[in-house]
Parts: C-alpha cells; sequence; structure tokens
C-alpha cells in the first residue's frame, strides 16, 4: 500500500470540497435554502482544510478552522493575491462554521429552510469564491489539478 503525501491529501479534500459546492448549486437552484447554507460551508471548510493540509499548518479538528487559516500569512512564498483576500476568506470559513449548525439542525430549533432564503445565494457565492482561490494556490504553488 502506497502512502499519500500531503499534496495527495490535499487534493483529495479539494476534490470533496467540489462535491460539496457541486451540492450547494443544486440546492440554490431546488430551493433547499437550508441545504444551500449547509453544502457551502462544507465546501468552505474541506477546501480550506486541503490548503492547511498542503502547506502542512496543523488545524483542530472543528469546522471553524479561521485561526490556523490566518497562519498562512506567516509562510514565505505565499502568492500576493491570495494574501491580499486572506482575512476575508478567514471570516467566510468562520461565518458559515457558525451557521453550519442551525442549517443542518434547524427544525430542532422551528428553524426551516426559508430562514435561509435570503443568505443563500451569498453563501453559495463566497463558498465559489473561496473554493476558487484555494483551488489557484494550490495549482500555483503544487501544480495540483482536480478535474
Amino acid at each position: 500500500m502506497s502512502r499519500m503525501t500531503n499534496i495527495d491529501l490535499s487534493a483529495s479534500a479539494l476534490r470533496r470540497a467540489k462535491r460539496w459546492l457541486k451540492g450547494a448549486l443544486r440546492a440554490l437552484e431546488d430551493g433547499r435554502w437550508d441545504d444551500v447554507v449547509y453544502c457551502s460551508q462544507m465546501a468552505v471548510e474541506q477546501a480550506s482544510k486541503a490548503v492547511l493540509i498542503a502547506l502542512g499548518i496543523d488545524y483542530p479538528r472543528e469546522h471553524d478552522v479561521s485561526m490556523a487559516f490566518k497562519k498562512i500569512s506567516e509562510i514565505d512564498g505565499i502568492p500576493g493575491w491570495f494574501t491580499a483576500i486572506l482575512d476575508e476568506l478567514a471570516e467566510n470559513i468562520s461565518t458559515l462554521a457558525q451557521l453550519r449548525g442551525l442549517a443542518g439542525y434547524g427544525y430542532e430549533e422551528g428553524v426551516d429552510a426559508d430562514y435561509f432564503k435570503d443568505y443563500a445565494p451569498e453563501a453559495y457565492q463566497k463558498a465559489e469564491k473561496h473554493y476558487d482561490a484555494c483551488l489557484r494556490l494550490l495549482s500555483e504553488l503544487y501544480k495540483l489539478k482536480i478535474d
């Protein structure tokens, strides 16, 4: 059995993020607003963890990895375009992680899917931008390609 490298593991996480993002888009098209937020959060989380894995940054085993993500600014060789949006990306991680529980289990508190109707398109846009930035970074640094 061959060992996976950090880059292999990172690519696997990024492919998973892409699937979550596709799920978010389908949910958006179907009007499943809570699922849009939940899937968007998972896409952001997986894409973020893909970057952290590739860069060798330890992260907590929780949904909000924004503090670990901010450590990217301390690494030499990170492109300026990425460091320029790093705070925005970290905020996406944190915001969506906070909404994840309510999106997934809001029914326990009487919250239905329509609660997220106005925010769902924004959540998807954040996730798409986040995924694209993480993919671009890993492609530039490691020639990573995701089909």
